[in-house]
């Protein structure tokens, strides 16, 4: 019996939401869980797809079957990429927002349900005009009651594109209303069509460098509302990003060395579907290519057992969580989130170790070069050490993405081995 599974008789479900008897099929997945005030107010995801580089995770990662992790749900992109490249025993995927966790179940069971052309086009082109029939005969009986429930009021999602719905979906639409306003969607389209990083880097300083870094702009990303509701980037992180160097040149240093060194066309899926609004089959996670979607689907989807999807905070989670029972944990760029002031890093951080099995790995990235809970880490006990600091007016960039200042590792030591 998995985890969730033993769950769902422990607690008998006592905290799903009620729905018609057919859809009673659990998949095991989503385990139950209750709102706090906070959670219930979130109406929406914030974020439709996943800001970080699932290939450079698994350069440092070094994962194996035998592996248990623990991701931040998101957008459930990057975990669906860990279990496509080496199907690690588990996958505790955690997000405090419960409509991340729908987006994700909604994949497992899209995965589980569909043939590859309506799943790509749901997922590639964010698009379906038959969702809600795919829904209703086919998904539902994979849904927990609780992400049926969601789905069946927000088939809208579908109806144009999925990635300009949620918070993110702002950051989208703006783009490409700004590229309207500014005459250069052809120039656009040509950026996402380029066939050398020549013809890309002409484009991108010729035509459509000035719309991005223009003072309207700029001015937005300086804001902390705007930063917040379209971006997902919070106020600590923010103070972060503003104290080393300005918004301007955040966004100089992120974006010349990704348009110089990585086409998107073909390569970098980050920055296509923010421009165009969808992937294309050349040009996607790979969940979303044939072959991630047939080696999720083998053997009735036997690998997405791995998944349990928690709908908490981080540090319940761990806590929940037997000791050394971790060998890989990834919590993006979470910790920037945190008052500098309060305790909230340094008692996640202390979970963190003691759920993490000895030489076990937890890497996390930052809008800091250098972020002030590092020390924390290294007096909890870790090793810390850097995979990747961005220096400023540096060409060289960390990964597709690009976004982050930093990337760290840390290591608990083996002789924690008792």
């Amino acid at each position: 019996m998995t985890i969730a599974q033993t769950c769902r008789s422990l607690l008998g479900n006592s905290n799903e939401e009620k729905v018609d008897d057919a859809s009673l099929h659990f998949e095991p997945w989503r385990l139950p869980y209750s709102l706090d005030p906070y959670q219930k107010e979130l109406k929406t995801f914030i974020y439709s797809f996943t800001w970080e580089d699932p290939e450079v995770d698994m350069q440092h990662l070094d994962l194996s079957p035998s592996d248990s992790m623990f991701v931040i749900t998101s957008a459930g992109d990057n975990p669906l990429h860990y279990s496509i490249s080496s199907s690690p025993q588990n996958i505790h995927c955690v997000d405090m927002n419960p409509c991340q966790g729908h987006l994700l179940e909604l994949k497992l069971a899209a995965i589980k349900s569909l043939e590859f052309s309506d799943f790509f086009a749901l997922f590639g082109r964010g698009y379906h005009p038959h969702f809600r029939k795919l829904l209703d005969t086919k998904i539902r009986y994979h849904l927990s009651r609780s992400a049926y429930r969601f789905w069946t009021h927000n088939t809208a999602s579908f109806s144009s594109s999925l990635y300009e719905h949620g918070y993110s979906g702002w950051a989208l639409r703006l783009a490409r209303f700004l590229f309207r306003l500014a005459g250069v969607r052809e120039d656009v389209e040509r950026l996402c069509n380029c066939d050398s990083l020549e013809e890309q880097v002409s484009i991108w300083r010729s035509k459509l460098r000035s719309i991005w870094l223009n003072p309207v702009v700029v001015a937005l990303l300086q804001s902390p509302v705007f930063c917040w509701s379209a971006l997902g980037v919070p106020l600590n992180q923010r103070k972060m990003l503003l104290d080393e160097g300005g918004v301007y040149q955040y966004v100089c240093d992120t974006l010349e060395p990704v348009l110089s060194t990585y086409l998107l066309k073909s390569y970098n899926y980050f920055y296509l579907l923010c421009l165009l609004g969808h992937y294309t089959p050349e040009c996607c996670p790979s969940y979303l290519t044939r072959e991630g979607f047939n080696k999720l689907k083998a053997n009735n989807s036997a690998c997405l057992n791995s998944f349990q999807l928690h709908t908490n905070s981080i540090i319940n989670v761990l806590r929940g969580l037997p000791s050394s029972s971790l060998t890989r944990a990834l919590v993006m760029d979470h910790l920037d989130w945190y008052d500098p002031d309060s305790s909230q890093a340094k008692d996640e951080i202390v979970e963190l170790f003691r759920a993490i099995a000895p030489s076990g790995l937890v890497f996390w990235r930052s809008a800091s070069r250098c972020p002030w809970y590092n020390g924390l880490f290294v007096e909890t006990g870790f090793h810390v050490e850097a995979v990747g600091v961005r220096k400023q007016g540096s060409d060289i960039a960390l990964d597709r993405v690009n976004m982050y200042a930093s990337f760290w590792k840390a290591t608990k030591p083996a002789e924690y081995d008792l």
